[in-house]
């Protein structure tokens, strides 16, 4: 019995360690932005501000004027706050079209792998999966020269392709997975009812696998809205640039008060965090119902 108690307490206390080892760095970007200038810049630091403030958020819905900025950093310039709206348009842009496109081809290719069974289905799997083992680095000088040729360098399309190419493979692997997990006989009632292919696979069985559908759609979403590398390769104005390339330009302390820097970020964070916290239950359901039988 005893033995069962330390095993449980040391089974939290690593479990507590982990947590805080994850939430506080993130934790402490929230409390800092919250703070003002010369709050922050306190020695010792607290983590609780004295006096909490939204004025650091608001500067990027007034565009920069007036706010805690105004008052600590004569060399500050709103620039980067004004491009952050055009940053966000930029990245739901890229991101949902990234996602529609992973649902659109990955669900086709994974039924196909699910339900037919033909001559190099599993070597074409292994290919899908070694694909996802390449690093985008190996992938950036490639991947430029295509886009420049096709005169897509610093547009939303010349993101949507490489992105699209990067996160399909898993979104086939997840799908693939999922759709194993639907039993068979729902396709074929839908044939007795006299039911098309296309009719059963629009009302039967894509709802039934909606938690796969959703899981690969936010993934897709995440992987394409976090991404930072080609698109600071692949864009060079405000026609192309996305989140984590703006969000990167806040990074000069000489310049930009820390409070703002940290701001950029909880900013940056809050769309998928929401789409996450929305769809929890399905994306979890997706994932773990797709990775009992794959």
């Amino acid at each position: 019995m005893k033995r069962s108690i330390w095993k449980k307490i040391l089974l939290f206390v690593a479990a507590l360690f982990v947590f805080l080892y994850i939430v506080a760095p993130f934790s402490w970007v929230v409390i800092t932005s919250l703070m003002s200038e010369t709050e922050a810049s306190s020695v010792p630091p607290h983590w609780i501000p004295d006096n909490p403030t939204l004025k650091n958020y608001a500067l990027f819905v007034t565009g920069g004027k007036g706010g805690e900025a105004a008052k600590t950093s004569d060399a500050w310039s709103p620039q980067s706050v004004k491009r952050l709206p055009i940053a966000f348009r930029n990245s739901s842009i890229v991101a949902i079209s990234v996602a529609l496109l992973n649902l659109s081809m990955g669900a086709p290719a994974a039924y196909a792998l699910a339900r037919l069974r033909f001559r190099g289905s599993n070597l074409m799997l292994m290919g899908y999966l070694f694909s996802r083992m390449l690093p985008g680095l190996s992938l950036i000088i490639p991947m430029y020269l295509i886009i420049r040729k096709l005169g897509l360098l610093d547009t939303l399309p010349g993101l949507v392709l490489p992105y699209t190419a990067l996160t399909l493979p898993f979104t086939i692997w997840i799908l693939r997975s999922y759709f194993m997990t639907i039993p068979r006989e729902l396709e074929d009632a839908a044939k007795v009812d006299r039911c098309n292919w296309f009719n059963m696979m629009w009302r039967v069985f894509l709802p039934v696998a909606a938690p796969g559908l959703v899981a690969s759609a936010m993934f897709s979403f995440m992987a394409s809205w976090k991404e930072f590398l080609f698109a600071l390769i692949f864009s060079s104005s405000m026609a192309a640039k996305t989140v984590p390339v703006i969000v990167a330009e806040f990074n000069d302390p000489q310049v930009v008060p820390r409070t703002i820097m940290n701001a950029s970020g909880v900013v940056a964070v809050i769309p998928p965090l929401l789409l996450a916290v929305l769809f929890q239950r399905l994306i979890i359901q997706g994932l773990v119902a797709g990775s009992v039988k794959g």
